[in-house]
């Protein structure tokens, strides 16, 4: 938290100069926002605020981290003509599909659109592209992807699924962690029942994730679930 603490900080004092601050004001201007860059990184400020609000563990700007760079590399890797297009709202929505965040609510994803939408109005975005970062954030609710952007940013977002068992089983007791409202019951009810819904089809919509990502993701998904309904889970105790 100190080092998220630290990033805001500077961005506020010397403008969008941290790699994060950096990526989200060239994809605000790729979007085609007007505002000048003190309201830019004024914008950029608040959403790094929100992702730092006590109680999130693995939702923070890691998180966005993690999807950014993950999504740079299903750019990279897929190398569509027109994804230079689609990138900064892709781009975009990894920033925004998690600031609002409570583990109690079921609308955090429609919360989360409707914050995107208003403050890309606000920093001059078409309202196209706000429409479509909106789209692209309500698509993460459960993982569905009905197209190409939407599989870029979905398959980004569940990048952490194929992790190394170890850095997946830190992922999963930092999750544990923000449900700490939830006793231990609860928790694997809820957390099993999400996993089998993961498990049902493909995690993946594209191609490259398929190949380098399922294999691994569907081993830790099945472990954890074995872990959550026969021996109870280790790892999800917080």
């Amino acid at each position: 938290m100190a080092g998220q603490a630290n990033a805001v900080r500077d961005v506020a004092l010397t403008g969008p100069r941290t790699p994060l601050a950096r990526l989200f004001d060239d994809a605000l201007l790729g979007a085609g926002a007007t505002a000048d860059v003190s309201e830019r990184v004024r914008a950029f400020v608040a959403l790094a605020r929100c992702y730092q609000q006590p109680g999130r563990h693995y939702h923070t700007l890691r998180h966005v981290a993690e999807v950014t760079a993950a999504l740079r590399v299903l750019l990279t890797a897929e190398g569509r003509a027109g994804d230079r297009y689609l990138a900064p709202a892709c781009i975009l929505a990894a920033y925004f599909h998690d600031v609002v965040y409570d583990p109690a609510l079921t609308d955090n994803e429609r919360c989360s659109a409707e914050l995107s939408t208003r403050v890309l109005a606000e920093l001059g975005c078409p309202g196209p592209t706000g429409a479509t970062v909106a789209r692209l954030v309500l698509a993460t609710a459960s993982h569905g992807s009905h197209s190409r952007d939407e599989a870029l940013v979905n398959d980004a977002d569940l990048r952490v699924l194929a992790r190394g068992p170890a850095s997946y089983d830190v992922y999963v007791r930092r999750v544990r962690r923000e449900y700490g409202g939830f006793d231990d019951a609860q928790w694997r009810r809820g957390r099993a029942s999400a996993l089998r819904h993961l498990l049902e089809g493909p995690l993946y919509s594209t191609g490259w994730a398929r190949r380098r990502w399922e294999p691994s993701a569907r081993l830790n998904l099945e472990r954890e679930l074995d872990g959550l309904t026969t021996r109870g889970s280790d790892t999800g105790r917080g």
